[in-house]
């Protein structure tokens, strides 16, 4: 197991006085054990448990999922399927079919049976548990919690994200380089972009790049003219005509990691109203990562990010938070918010933002990925953050 990932999963179990933390949801599961289930992925409920505990880790996956762990060599301690599927098997099944077949030589009846023997194997059945309960259905939930014991079984969905908030080198590697593919997906839309190229257009424009450099699609929001004002909707045949704004949102997958970032650009020269409040948002977000370092309060970085953005020309600038971390998941805790008053430390990456949406008008956005080092912040993105003038 990745010692980064055993010692933070190792340090809130203990903060908890739990014997073992059981993951549920694809990111969770990952983190743990270092499998990801397309099938888990799509099929929202599909139960697959990742067992974190000091003795060792275990996984519960269903037969199909047999495959996915013996080709990508997944190593746990403790392994367990579950249910039923058919593979067909030629004179030597190779590496992979032997490996499968000894996976699935005793399958469980049912996830629950399946995830008990792998408690009982790691000698935590009669154990105090944090279950993440972020992918189990109410029904799920009620089978582990009547097969473990009501007394013994906390929700840890929450425990998982806090122990996934400081990233390892490697972590920080893939979400800089997700990062940086996506950059280099939005640079290939700019350079397509002119009139009558539609949103739609310009998304798969993104997308094919994004493919293109080995990552995957996570979400694309490229919105253009008036529509630039609509946070978060799919692309549309809203072709882009001179002097319209464009806004980008958007990120990739690589290897599990996320990215999220945002650009806005122009055709033509902007107005004033545009550059104006373009460059308001720019300073917002330029002033909330300068103050970013280790022990500031989360809750300072809101505070400087909406202060600067309104005294830099937006004074009726309002906003619920100024960025997020991101990691496995897009929206990783801690957010940048005014409630949250706990301390940035080493190893935390984060989108930093400060997006101004105006119906009838159109909006402007500017997004960065940061790590937090011990000497302050450092970029992860590399392009311009200034407005992008087309044509």
């Amino acid at each position: 197991m990745d010692s980064h990932h055993r010692a933070r999963l190792l340090t809130v179990m203990e903060a908890e006085g739990w014997d073992a933390l059981v993951a549920t949801t694809p990111e969770n599961v990952f983190y743990t054990t270092g499998f990801r289930s397309m099938a888990h992925a799509m099929f929202r409920g599909l139960e697959e448990y990742g067992v974190f505990t000091r003795a060792g880790t275990g996984l519960v996956i269903p037969f199909i999922d047999a495959t996915g762990v013996a080709a990508d060599g997944v190593t746990v301690d403790r392994l367990a399927c579950y249910g039923t599927f058919y593979f067909n098997y030629a004179d030597d099944p190779g590496d992979v079919g032997r490996r499968v077949r000894e996976i699935t030589a005793a399958p469980a009846a049912s996830p629950v049976d399946a995830l008990a023997r792998v408690l009982g194997d790691l000698g935590v059945r009669g154990g105090r548990l944090g279950v993440d309960e972020g992918y189990l259905f109410p029904a799920a939930w009620e089978k582990v919690r009547d097969r473990v014991d009501p007394a013994a079984i906390a929700p840890a969905y929450q425990a998982f994200r806090a122990a996934r908030m400081v990233k390892s080198p490697e972590e920080v590697r893939r979400l800089e380089r997700a990062a940086r593919i996506a950059e280099d997906g939005m640079a290939a839309v700019l350079a397509m972009l002119k009139p009558g190229v539609t949103e739609r257009e310009a998304a798969r424009a993104f997308e094919a790049e994004v493919l293109a450099k080995g990552a995957e699609p996570f979400f694309t929001v490229i919105t253009m003219g008036e529509r630039a004002a609509l946070a978060d909707v799919y692309p549309a045949d809203r072709a882009l005509q001179p002097g319209d704004m464009i806004r980008f949102d958007l990120g990739c997958v690589l290897d599990g990691y996320r990215s999220d970032i945002a650009r806005t650009a122009v055709l033509g020269q902007p107005s004033d109203k545009l550059a104006r409040y373009y460059g308001a948002i720019r300073e917002g977000e330029r002033q909330a990562i300068a103050a970013m370092k280790p022990g500031v309060p989360v809750s300072r970085i809101f505070e400087v990010g909406v202060r600067a953005t309104r005294e830099s020309g937006l004074p009726h600038y309002q906003r619920n938070h100024v960025g997020h971390g991101i990691g496995l998941e897009p929206y990783d805790p801690p957010t940048l918010n005014a409630s949250t008053a706990m301390p940035l430390e080493p190893g935390m990456v984060f989108c930093v933002e400060t997006p101004y949406y105006e119906h009838g008008w159109g909006g402007v956005q500017v997004e960065d990925a940061v790590e937090i080092t011990a000497a302050g912040v450092r970029m992860l993105t590399r392009s311009s953050q200034e407005l992008q003038v087309l044509g």
